[in-house]
This record gives C-alpha cells, structure tokens and sequence, in this order.
C-alpha cells in the first residue's frame, strides 16, 4: 500500500516576526530539515516538500534524499494551493497521502508509524489522524477518495473541512504524547520547543 506524504514548508511564518521559523536550529539542525528527516525515515513514498516564501534557503537545507521539491509561487493564498501542488502530482498507485506541517520538529518516527499501521489496517480508506488529550492534531492521513474534495478546497482550512465533513469516515489513533499538537509559530512555541 503505497502512502506519499506532503510537507508544508511554504508558509511566511509571520507571527514568528523577522524570523524564518523552518531555517531556525532544533537539535542543532534547522527545523525543517529534522522534519524532512523523520518523514524520510519512514515507509512513506514519495515524499514531497512544498515550498513557497523563502525558498531558495528552505531549499538548501532540505536533505537531498527528499523525493520531490515543488515550489508553491501561489504560496500566499493559503496551504490548500501547497496541498493542490503536491496532490495533484501523485501516481496513480498513491492510496493514501499524510499532510505533515514542516513546523512540528517533535514528530517521531514512531507515531508516523503508528498513523500508517492505522491507516493499513482500515484498508487505506479511512482519513486516520492522532488525537492527544481528546484534541485533534496532525499529522493526517487522507485516502485517495477524498483527494478531490481536498483539491477543490481554498485557503487555509480545506483538510480541516474535510475530517468535520467526514466524522464517520475518520479515525482516531491515540497518541500519548505532546508531539502531534506541538507546531511553532511563536517565540514562546519555539521556546517550548528548544527547552
């Protein structure tokens, strides 16, 4: 069951303020290319990083074991047109695709895993995400079903949209820690992640 995955890396990170939130080190590395890195490392394929504002820097520090790169000149108008450039160029053979935000350096390995277990053993036809504390978070897995809803989608909340208009085709993995809802997009996010 082939799985892609999508990284968001587009965005301009503005409540960051003068700061490229993805450039910025975690663990001595920048925080996208620790995302990339995870994603890398599991069974996911292919896996496609979209980026938009800043690009020729995220570029650089992206590793070179990335599938794809595309770049998002639309970037502005909101991660649907990041998600639209990447879905849209999927094979055929893709069932599924995890929509994993480049901001969100704590994801494991381990809970990828998981997802994608989750996902295999609905038969790849269920939207699978990780839900911490009865809150929902991300990363998610949608089925090739919904790609076209998800493609039709503007802004910013078309995946969002999709999991409320499908309660009953979703699934929920528990996942006992921080990680799935710990994104940056502040100082103090950054702070809490570093710390």
């Amino acid at each position: 069951m082939k799985i892609s995955a999508t990284i968001l890396a587009a965005g301009r990170s503005s409540r960051m303020g003068e700061k490229n939130k993805l450039l910025l080190p975690v663990n001595g590395l920048p925080m996208i290319h620790l995302v990339c890195e995870t994603v890398i490392s599991s069974e996911l394929s292919p896996v496609i990083v979209v980026t938009g504002f800043d690009h020729e820097n995220v570029d650089r520090v992206i590793p070179k074991r990335i599938d794809k790169i595309v770049f998002n000149s639309n970037w502005e108008s909101g991660m649907a047109s990041s998600i639209y450039i990447a879905m849209s160029s999927l094979n055929d053979d893709v069932v599924g695709n995890m929509i994993v935000l480049g901001d969100m350096p704590k994801i494991k390995k381990e809970t990828l895993d998981k997802l994608i277990e989750g996902f295999i053993s609905h038969g790849g036809d269920r939207i699978v995400y990780p839900i911490y504390n009865n809150k929902q978070a991300n990363p998610v897995i949608f089925p090739k079903r919904f790609f076209s809803t998800i493609l039709s989608s503007v802004g910013d909340r078309g995946c969002k949209k999709v999991l409320k208009q499908y309660p009953d085709d979703a699934v929920a993995i528990p996942i006992h820690s921080d990680e799935v809802v710990l994104d940056c997009d502040t100082q103090d996010d950054y702070f809490l992640i570093t710390s």
